[in-house]
């Protein structure tokens, strides 16, 4: 699978944009701030219907317009199928597959995998726990329709279990008892599949970490939940119920659910150490980049095909050895796309590539490629 053009209408810097990409590996070359990394963040939006840098989806819409679209086709085995993203400033985002509006843009998860590089990466390992809980959320959602409806409903249930707790009621102990039992079967759902996923993310990452330092690292990827794991969904789900219990007053007092897996985080270990706390800048930026390929592996065998790579300004970080090592993984995947500021970050592969110049919001094909 891969995708063969992409349009844009008022999306970003892109008044207008069509454009026809190679099958396996395409560069996009220019200075910064001139749109590559839009072409990126539209493509990603055809993967997940989320932005990977944006808070808000009218930050995507062109300045002075109240809509903007992103519109995909892919190539399958069964066919073409059109992706259609339509993005609003007074209303919500409307999804579009081969024409047929969908009821749910949760439908498009899946669809299209995708992995994003980029220079931001490094939070991953020295940002908070929240920010790994929507790594490993991300890719989990990407390969398993029945996460999604856990997930859901427990971020529903939060959401309005706060809510209740913000208001200060009269009588609210009743009421929070009502929203327990949905969070804590939801909740033990979600951790229980995260420990599983985790393990396989673990796998997979310190097999690159491996690739990456010559063996001379062994990284661990662990999920740290705030309860133990032992025992089955049942079990743990008793044992949210009683954290809930316990933690009643100290909710109350302070309007805020304490309790679930909102609060888990996913341990990052170089060499028996925590890597956010002792590793250098170097082990940190090559964890993080370890943990990508972990993703990229993972949904390779979970969707049942390769994902997009979607590579932001990376490569000029990256020491040669590492340059020819990404770029080795990246022709052994799926469709790429990579951008950067200079060709010669691409030696080794502009040969087998499309190239693209990116100036002001214009595109212009520089080589075809094979």
């Amino acid at each position: 699978m891969h995708v063969c053009s992409l349009r844009l209408s008022h999306f970003r810097n892109y008044q207008s944009l069509e454009v026809e990409f190679h099958p396996q590996l395409n560069l996009f070359l220019g200075f910064n701030a001139q749109g590559k990394t839009n072409i990126l963040e539209a493509l990603y939006c055809l993967s997940t219907t989320k932005s990977f840098r944006a808070a808000a989806d009218e930050e995507m819409i062109q300045f002075g317009q109240e809509a903007g679209s992103i519109e995909g086709v892919l190539q399958r085995e069964e066919g073409q199928e059109q992706i259609r993203l339509e993005l609003h400033r007074d209303k919500n985002k409307a999804l579009f597959v081969s024409g047929k509006k969908q009821k749910k843009l949760s439908s498009l998860l899946g669809r299209l995998p995708a992995v994003v590089f980029s220079p931001d990466d490094l939070f991953l390992v020295k940002g908070g726990p929240g920010l790994r809980r929507r790594y490993l959320d991300l890719t989990i959602l990407q390969m398993d329709q029945g996460y999604l409806t856990h997930f859901q409903q427990y971020e529903k249930t939060l959401k309005q279990r706060n809510s209740l707790l913000r208001q200060r009621v009269q009588n609210l102990e009743p009421q929070l008892a009502v929203w327990d039992l949905p969070l804590a079967e939801h909740g033990a759902a979600v951790m229980l599949k995260r420990s599983e996923i985790s393990k396989r993310l673990s796998e997979f990452a310190g097999q690159a970490l491996k690739d990456l330092t010559g063996g001379l690292e062994k990284f661990e990827v662990r999920y740290e939940p705030q309860l133990p794991l032992e025992g089955g969904e049942g079990i743990l789900k008793d044992k949210l119920l009683q954290a809930l219990s316990n933690a009643r007053r100290e909710e109350m007092a302070r309007g805020v659910t304490v309790v679930g897996p909102h609060r888990d985080d996913l341990g990052l270990w170089v060499n028996g150490q925590p890597l956010r706390k002792f590793g250098s800048q170097g082990q940190q930026r090559t964890g993080a980049l370890a943990l990508k390929l972990a993703q990229l592996s993972l949904l390779t065998e979970g969707c049942h095909t390769a994902p997009l790579v979607l590579f932001d300004d990376v490569m000029a970080e990256l020491d040669e050895k590492r340059q020819a090592f990404f770029l080795n993984r990246l022709q052994q995947g799926g469709q790429a796309f990579l951008t950067g500021t200079s060709a010669a970050d691409f030696s080794a592969a502009s040969k087998k590539a499309r190239i693209f110049s990116v100036e002001s919001g214009a595109v212009r094909m520089e080589q075809q490629g094979p």
